[in-house]
């Protein structure tokens, strides 16, 4: 690796083959951030990785299908990212979601699907910055931004674009507590951790997009009416708020969880 690579700023953004991780991406590759895309979409990835290289001329570009609730997957992975760039200076752990299976009552609820969900929000940020933050140690600098939800408070009512509620909202909490303990327990190490509590957001494409364009016409303007501001948020709203928090002069944000709702929370 040359000089310039190696002093290079270098990004991870976990689910980022599409949607809200490839928008985040985007945004921190025009700040000319290396970023390494991570996803178990092979072809997702590389189509994101391509959209990135075709936007932004000089952007360097690492992506890897891996399974981030396997703990073999995200040390492989880790370690390759670490051989092609030699740091990472973020962390951004955009990877989970509720799943495809709608599930409100608990008694419906299997426990593959429950241990699915868990794994995919909580246990791929735990391993995620297990990996990650020895590797900021190095440098003395760091930024671990973790995905959180408004619905980590519950959430009454029509379900929406939510699949299998109760280990969703479980998991997401949990990722908060994450978060504060983990921010503790680096501090002075030059390393932050924070977390963005989004609302509903609508990327253009993906499997929310899907969901809530699916739904009855009524059911969509309800939903959008029950937010305070009056619709829903963009990609390029948290994009910019994950800008912020991985930026210098974010060095005394640690242990926050940001809330990027319209008002909703």
């Amino acid at each position: 690796m040359t000089d310039s690579i190696v002093n290079e700023r270098t990004a991870v953004v976990t689910g980022g083959a599409q949607g809200l991780g490839a928008a985040i991406a985007s945004h921190l590759a025009r700040d000319r951030f290396a970023v390494a895309l991570l996803d178990m979409q092979e072809d997702a990835l590389q189509r994101a990785k391509k959209s990135i290289e075709s936007r932004f001329r000089d952007a360097r570009v690492f992506a890897a299908a891996a399974d981030l609730s396997r703990p073999e997957d995200v040390e492989r992975v880790f370690q390759e990212i670490d051989s092609e760039f030699g740091r990472i200076d973020v962390l951004v752990n955009t990877a989970g979601g509720s799943g495809t299976v709608a599930v409100r009552e608990i008694e419906d609820l299997p426990p593959d699907v429950w241990n699915t969900v868990i794994g995919n929000n909580l246990t791929s940020a735990f391993l995620c910055a297990k990996y990650a933050v020895p590797i900021m140690r190095r440098k003395g600098f760091g930024r671990v931004v973790n995905f959180s939800s408004a619905v980590a408070n519950g959430l009454a009512g029509p379900s929406g674009t939510v699949g299998a509620l109760l280990p969703y909202a479980a998991s997401k909490a949990a990722v908060n507590g994450f978060t504060k303990q983990l921010a503790k327990d680096l501090g002075g190490s030059g390393i932050t951790v924070n977390a963005i509590s989004p609302g509903l957001i609508l990327p253009a494409q993906g499997r929310v997009r899907a969901t809530f364009d699916a739904l009855p016409a009524e059911a969509r303007a309800a939903t959008e009416a029950a937010i305070p501001v009056g619709r829903t948020g963009t990609t390029d709203e948290i994009a910019a708020a994950v800008g912020y928090l991985v930026s210098e002069d974010a060095g005394f944000t640690s242990g926050a969880v940001l809330s990027v709702d319209g008002a909703a929370s």
